[in-house]
């Protein structure tokens, strides 16, 4: 009995460690304080704002986190560095691609090398300053009729940034692949802190221009409904992103950049966007933009998912559940798409 008994013991133990468990349910039982003349205080350990995980710099609390522009094309995959960030966002920017932007909220723990670094697009130049990151990028696009560009959008925002075609020890080139050059361009992640160093920039996070995820302290079910695999397809105009959940490790998977990359959380946010023809090199391009109109979005975690609401507010991200309380996230690294909700971006899983 006694081993039985150990034997179950061991099991709970484990499965609050490393599970995931349903959601707290409301009780009606009443608890009594019980007072002691002995108390103490332990200083609880910081976690990183963008994971929730307490695996975190105490230098790096309080800084601004740094988002780093990365390619996605097919001769760019893998990409140097990829799942080393705490969030990842993608989306699409013209000629039905996408681009992705990562996120590091400790940015001396940007990995020696990330990339392929591309240039600033518009929403991407804003998803940034929604976090109050310093954004890193190799180029920009320029303002054409009817269109403004990457650079006007940094100037606009006053976005602080460091760009790869002003130099710099930050940026290089790797060439020990057979790619063409623009597929090159990496950031040295040991040079990040000197060349925010050098330019002067702000450290301290602006808590009243930084958007705030909340998480729970241990991972639990957002919902009953089974998402064992969840497709996300940006637009008509673009590929789908597939990820699988893995019941070893909680987390779900995708081979899409010819590698395992793996997110404890998956976040959709269904979005207006606009497409904007342009003239380009002799011929013509069509941008797009999304609106950060907000609306419906979808998180997925522990292989379940649910519905909830989002928002742009006071230039803030602000993510709620159907009942209007505040979408808490796992502790974990996240995937964040931009869907267009006009241009049949879609949702799919099972």
């Amino acid at each position: 009995m006694k081993k039985l008994f150990a034997l179950i013991l061991t099991l709970v133990i484990v499965f609050t460690l490393f599970g995931c468990s349903k959601a707290e349910e409301p009780t009606t039982e009443t608890t009594t304080a019980t007072t002691t003349t002995e108390t103490t205080t332990e200083k609880p350990e910081p976690k990183n704002p963008l994971t929730g995980k307490t695996n975190f710099r105490e230098g790096a609390v309080g800084k601004r986190p740094v988002a780093i522009v990365v390619e996605n094309l097919s001769p760019a995959r893998p990409q140097w560095a990829i799942g080393s960030s705490d969030i990842i966002m993608e989306g699409e920017v013209e000629g039905g691609i996408s681009r992705m932007l990562w996120l590091y909220a400790d940015y001396k723990k940007v990995p020696d090398k990330v990339g392929p670094t591309r240039s600033a697009r518009p929403s991407y130049v804003r998803f940034a300053k929604m976090f109050d990151a310093i954004y890193i990028h190799w180029g920009g696009s320029h303002d054409r009729p009817g269109y403004t560009g990457g650079y006007a959008t940094i100037k606009k925002y006053n976005v602080d940034d460091l760009d790869g075609m002003k130099g710099g020890e930050l940026f290089g080139r790797d060439y020990t692949r057979s790619v063409s050059l623009e597929h090159r361009g990496i950031v040295n992640g040991d040079k990040v802190f000197s060349a925010i160093k050098k330019k002067g920039y702000r450290r301290k996070i602006d808590e009243n221009i930084a958007s705030t995820l909340s998480f729970n302290d241990s991972a639990k079910w957002p919902s009953k409904t089974e998402a064992n695999t969840v497709k996300v397809t940006f637009s008509n105009r673009t590929d789908t992103r597939k990820f699988t959940y893995s019941k070893k490790d909680k987390k779900y998977h995708t081979q899409d950049w010819r590698t395992d990359v793996k997110f404890k959380n998956i976040i959709v946010l269904m979005d207006e966007t606009k497409y904007i023809t342009v003239p380009y090199k002799g011929a013509t391009t069509t941008y797009l933009n999304y609106q950060y109109k907000g609306g419906k979005g979808y998180y997925a975690s522990c292989g379940k998912i649910k519905e909830f609401r989002w928002e742009v507010k006071d230039g803030k991200f602000v993510f709620t559940d159907t009942e209007g309380k505040t979408l808490n996230l796992n502790p974990g690294k996240s995937y964040i798409a931009l869907a267009s909700s006009n241009h049949e971006g879609k949702v799919r899983f099972e």
